[in-house]
């Protein structure tokens, strides 16, 4: 609000800013042209609104410094949110980086992963054979075995000889 006082000018300082009449401003004000702000029962015109009708306007050394003043501290402050904003979106492409190389080492480890778990299948596979020959070798040292115990059985002779019963 502080920022739309220092704006206003008054309908004589604002006739010879846009360089027309006080007739003229007030005819225009009368028309519909160009639209007044009452403060404490007076009428004041905004500087932009004497732009927006009249374009280029004039205005008293007082007032530009008001205007400059004001457009310095509304750039000041831009640049200042420009540069907060400037900071937040280091902070976050830092973030995004981060996660990136998380993402990155959370594929390397699922990579590996699946790599282990084929090998894994493999020694699976690998040792049910083993399994599977270990129980041959068994059933067929058990049938040596049951062999040589009926051998044993057999007396010399019969086994000198091959004598058969």
């Amino acid at each position: 609000m502080a920022n739309q006082v220092s704006n206003l000018l008054n309908l004589s300082q604002a006739s010879e800013a846009a360089g027309v009449t006080r007739k003229t401003l007030y005819s225009h004000i009368d028309k519909g042209l160009i639209s007044v702000t009452n403060k404490n029962g007076k009428r004041f015109i905004d500087v932009s609104e004497l732009i927006r009708h009249y374009g280029n306007v004039s205005l008293p050394v007082s007032k530009v410094n008001d205007v400059t003043q004001s457009q310095n501290k509304q750039d000041n402050d831009v640049y200042l949110a420009i540069q907060n904003m400037q900071k937040q979106i280091e902070s976050l492409q830092k973030l995004v980086a981060d996660q990136s190389d998380s993402m990155a080492l959370l594929l390397e480890d699922k990579l590996a992963r699946k790599s282990l778990e084929e090998e894994l299948v493999e020694l699976k596979k690998g040792n049910e054979e083993i399994s599977t020959e270990n129980k041959s070798i068994r059933d067929e040292l058990s049938a040596v075995k049951s062999e040589l115990e009926k051998e044993k059985k057999k007396s010399f002779l019969k086994r000198f000889f091959g004598v058969k019963s």
